[in-house]
């Protein structure tokens, strides 16, 4: 290696200590998502930017999306709304599945939460 190339790689260690660059200060993608077969569904989510929020009559491929840095608790659970179906939520973060679960039936409820 050159004086030059270890130089700059001194100097990249040096400047990434210094600004904090780590894991936990850097801004992650969030998303919630909800499908089915029923495509009527009550959502209940926590733990995004806004607090805990409710929506009701929402089909499915619904999603709320957000960025955050560092983690929390998330919670979501979605119920269907018809007298059959399917209903499945996941916690998504960064394009990766963090927590799924799938539910079957009349009026079911699919909850997913943890520290993300």
């Amino acid at each position: 290696m050159s004086v030059k190339t270890i130089g700059f790689a001194f100097f990249a260690m040096i400047f990434i200590s210094i600004t904090g660059c780590s894991k936990e200060s850097m801004q992650s993608s969030y998303k919630y998502e909800v499908s089915g077969s029923a495509d009527d569904y009550s959502i209940t989510c926590e733990g995004a930017p806004s607090g805990t929020v409710q929506y009701a009559n929402v089909g499915s491929g619904w999603t709320y999306t957000w960025t955050q840095t560092g983690t929390r608790w998330l919670y979501m659970s979605a119920q269907n709304n018809t007298g059959s179906g399917t209903v499945t939520v996941k916690i998504i973060k960064d394009g990766k599945v963090l927590a799924q679960q799938t539910s079957s039936g009349a009026y079911v409820i699919a909850t997913v939460d943890g520290t993300y």
